[in-house]
């Protein structure tokens, strides 16, 4: 085996031929070969600065083709029938065709992950030094949930306003009432009925006192009703009015249930109460099919929970959405071939894009352009829109039916009262005409 073959096959890439010839010592013939473009460099023993023996031979690859393996891993790797997109590829595709000349190429056969030039994510165990670039950003196992759609309308309808506002509202109360019973003669007509339901007497002239006071508390009123009706339009024209939990502190106080795995207890403990059975999840996902994600949480890949939050499922009525918290947290690699000569190329450029905020810049655009809506479905997307539901005016079924039944109970117990007391007066009547009998 000559030099060359055995430095090629042991993948080292600087190094010298020193030729030895005992009639020349005081000048030796150095000389190096380009495993890529089969270029031979020839030097003197002599030659100073000793760097130019090791001439960069990366710069020129002369179309050497550059194999990446990876599975499915969005937004690192994504295999269409077209080609291969994501961070990786286009990372190589700079390195290895715009600066060094050469071509790439991506292969999902793991029967051949062994024989390619760099692999991503596989940590299968190797003889030799791991020459391995860990990703600086943080990736794992995430929570992907569906989104509640269920109003909260009574909470609100019940506590419209806060201690302060209650305190003003109790205040104008008690101020008409003592204005009423202190002055008799200037306010003659009701200021409660007046001020808050906007009754009053039918003549036109009042005291300048009566229309001083029920201005002011006219103008006061009119501010509480408008920002109350504000508030009840805007609980019709929100699309949510409810709370979902964001991390997994939140979430471990929440209700939602996780489709189990078998290692959900050692992934996270302060999860093992959402956590359904096993037994359990088998039973929901034979009940509910492809449907378990619009009731259940699950967890899933970074890559896959990216895309599902993104793009969504097919024909689900529910959304997804994602706790950006991750469940179970890992680094995403790429590792190169033993005696990699592109090691320390791709360590350098790998530094100087994350450095440099490139590599970051190379995950935002892949990003999103999964948030854009596909071209072929906007035409057929924007008008079916619907922008007013029959749930929307839930807020005012509420309050017509708790005005109802409050006015349902005032009329029952007004009813009760008038008998009662007519009774009572009634029984008064004849006793008092049966003493004026006997006198």
């Amino acid at each position: 085996m000559s030099v060359f073959a055995l430095m090629k096959k042991l993948g080292i890439l600087n190094f010298i031929v020193v030729q030895v010839e005992l009639e020349t010592l005081d000048k030796l013939t150095v000389w190096t070969k380009n495993q890529f473009t089969h270029r031979e460099d020839h030097f003197l023993s002599d030659h100073r600065p000793v760097a130019q023996l090791f001439p960069d031979k990366l710069h020129d690859l002369n179309g050497y083709q550059f194999v990446l393996y990876g599975e499915w891993d969005y937004p690192y790797i994504m295999p269409y029938v077209d080609g291969v997109y994501g961070v990786l590829p286009k990372f190589f595709d700079i390195i290895i065709h715009q600066r060094c000349n050469g071509t790439t190429s991506y292969s999902q056969n793991a029967k051949h992950s062994h024989l390619v030039d760099s692999r991503f994510n596989r940590m299968d165990h190797r003889l030799s030094f791991e020459h391995t670039l860990y990703f600086r950003e943080q990736s794992g196992w995430y929570l992907v949930c569906p989104e509640r759609k269920e109003r909260d309308f009574l909470q609100p309808l019940l506590k419209p306003f806060s201690m302060g506002i209650w305190i003003v509202i109790a205040a104008l109360f008690v101020t008409c009432w003592m204005l009423q019973f202190l002055f008799p003669m200037t306010y003659r007509y009701d200021l409660v009925g007046i001020t808050f339901f906007g009754g009053g007497g039918t003549e036109y002239e009042h005291p300048f006192q009566f229309r001083i006071v029920t201005f002011t508390l006219i103008v006061l009123l009119f501010f509480l009703s408008e920002a109350y009706n504000t508030k009840l339009i805007s609980l019709m024209t929100f699309s949510k009015f409810y709370k979902q939990p964001e991390t997994l502190e939140e979430f471990a106080r929440s209700d939602y249930r996780i489709l189990a795995v078998p290692s959900s207890l050692e992934m996270s403990l302060g999860l093992k109460h959402n956590f359904l059975s096993l037994s359990e999840t088998r039973r929901e996902e034979r009940r509910l099919g492809p449907r378990k994600n619009e009731v259940y949480c699950s967890i899933m890949n970074q890559g896959i929970a990216f895309s599902v939050v993104g793009i969504g499922l097919e024909n689900y009525a529910v959304p997804l959405y994602m706790i950006r918290e991750p469940v179970i947290v890992d680094r995403s690699l790429v590792q190169f071939n033993r005696h990699s000569p592109f090691y320390d190329m791709f360590q350098m450029y790998f530094d100087r894009f994350n450095d440099a905020g490139l590599w970051i810049n190379l995950i935002d655009r892949c990003m999103h352009a999964l948030g854009k809506v596909r071209p072929h479905l906007q035409g057929s997307e924007q008008f079916q829109e619907v922008i007013f539901y029959f749930n929307d005016l839930t807020c005012i079924w509420i309050l017509v039916i708790a005005g109802w039944l409050v006015s349902g109970i005032t009329f029952v117990f007004e009813l009760i009262w008038w008998k009662f007391h007519y009774k009572f007066g009634t029984r008064n009547a004849k006793s008092e005409q049966f003493r004026i009998s006997l006198n």
